[in-house]
């Protein structure tokens, strides 16, 4: 190898690293939205460019207002952007109709603060629901439920239901339904905002611990910074633009 060639490799080592190679589940580049309220146009996102890479770990972070819930909207392809792109998996979102949008939202995974599950199932009947919908069969989306309830650590708790769980154990059936159909990526939408302080950190643990030992790409949204900082990458909003972007 000429010194020359010894010196290429000797930068690109400082500057590339593995994850440079993954992938990229999300895309964005230039995105705005802008909303009336009434006459007043609002600018929620005025030019947001990044993007994701599998097995990424994100923390989303911003005051109310931020454009937080805007961008995650997005991200999840629950709206379209005034302009800008946004490519899920590779597809551009603002070129699909709202067939093909219901179809894209299968790949996401979507962990809510509410928790939204099904009082009236148990756990195995909430992680079985979004199989049912996209037709697996009965034997079939049992088996892979209860794998996935395993996995999150409820094997022994799927038979109850939620008004029998704690707290952190409903958020956990909440991600296990999320994680059932094998999405691109999750969202987690303020996800220890219901949680005690003690359950939060639990739960973030945990989401560490899927990211790290799965590869599972997680995406959280929250005002709370020390909620925020337990995530590898931290993506920080304040009036619809990056204020900043850094590894942690």
């Amino acid at each position: 190898m000429t010194e020359e060639e010894n010196s290429l490799t000797t930068a690109l080592e400082y500057t590339l690293n593995e994850e440079d190679f993954l992938p990229k589940v999300i895309d964005i580049k230039k995105l705005t939205k802008t909303y009336m309220m009434g006459q007043v146009p609002v600018e929620a996102l005025r030019g947001v460019s990044l993007s994701v890479r599998k097995g990424e770990f994100i923390a989303v972070i911003g005051p109310s207002g931020s454009g937080k819930s805007t961008l995650l909207n997005m991200i999840g392809a629950l709206d379209r952007p005034t302009s800008g792109t946004i490519l899920i998996n590779g597809v551009d979102v603002s070129t699909l109709g709202d067939n093909q949008l219901a179809d894209l939202r299968q790949s996401v995974g979507f962990v809510y603060q509410t928790f939204n599950l099904i009082s009236r199932l148990d756990a195995l009947g909430n992680v079985e629901l979004p199989l049912s919908i996209v037709g697996i069969p009965k034997k079939n989306r049992k088996f892979k439920a209860a794998v996935m309830l395993k996995i999150v650590g409820l094997g022994d708790r799927m038979h109850h239901k939620p008004s029998e769980l704690s707290g952190g154990e409903r958020q956990r059936v909440a991600v296990a339904r999320a994680l059932v159909t094998n999405p691109a990526f999750i969202i987690m939408d303020e996800p220890t905002g219901n949680l005690d302080t003690k359950t939060g950190l639990e739960i973030m643990e945990f989401a560490k611990k899927l990211n790290r030992e799965h590869g599972i790409t997680l995406i959280i949204v929250t005002h709370d910074p020390e909620i925020g900082n337990q995530a590898r990458r931290i993506i920080r909003l304040r009036d619809g633009l990056i204020e900043s972007d850094e590894v942690n």
